[in-house]
């Protein structure tokens, strides 16, 4: 029986032996598993973080070409209410011949612009509104142009001309219009 007790001593210790050695190696398991949950935990907090900030940042980029964009479409409203504005004028200016105003302001300023030329010139008129001239000392009249209205007048030499027609005052004084029809539309600008 001596042998018996012995094997059943060396097994029982080699049993015995081997369950410390599998508790120490459980025990090596759970703290790798606890290292390794406690490494996805903070990557994935990591990654989370960064998904965060991306999004916002691609939310903050979107607002910002959002209102660009905003700023663009109110823009151009703006731009095409001012030239329907600008040119529904320009079409007004076909009917300016019929104003009462507009006799006087052709007549007034041919006669500027033939004293400013010094006396003799060629003024050029439509047809039509020759006859609201009046008299012009030393000036011949010429109804050849075609235009809203107004005149050229040219000294005797032609090297000057003053172009007093409808459609290059309405140019020359555009932005200056462009202006009063945006502060009447849109309030006054602040400078």
């Amino acid at each position: 029986m001596g042998i018996e007790k012995l094997t059943g001593s060396l097994v029982g210790e080699a049993n015995q032996g081997a369950q410390e050695i599998v508790k120490t190696a459980q025990w090596h398991v759970d703290q790798m598993l606890k290292e390794e949950q406690s490494k996805e935990d903070e990557l994935k907090g990591k990654a989370s973080a960064e998904v965060k900030a991306r999004l916002e940042a691609q939310r903050n980029e979107r607002l910002a070409w959002a209102r660009l964009e905003a700023k663009r479409v109110i823009a151009e409203a703006r731009e095409d209410a001012i030239t329907n504005n600008l040119e529904s004028f320009f079409e007004e200016l076909k009917n300016a011949r019929k104003a009462a105003a507009y006799k006087s302001f052709l007549e007034k300023s041919v006669a500027e612009a033939v004293k400013e030329l010094g006396g003799a010139c060629t003024v050029h008129v439509a047809k039509s509104d020759a006859a609201m001239l009046g008299k012009l000392h030393d000036c011949k009249v010429v109804t050849d142009l075609e235009a809203l209205g107004g005149a050229i007048v040219e000294s005797e030499d032609r090297s000057v001309r003053i172009d007093l027609r409808l459609e290059t005052l309405f140019d020359l004084g555009r932005d200056g219009l462009r202006k009063e029809v945006h502060d009447l539309l849109f309030g006054k600008r602040k400078e």
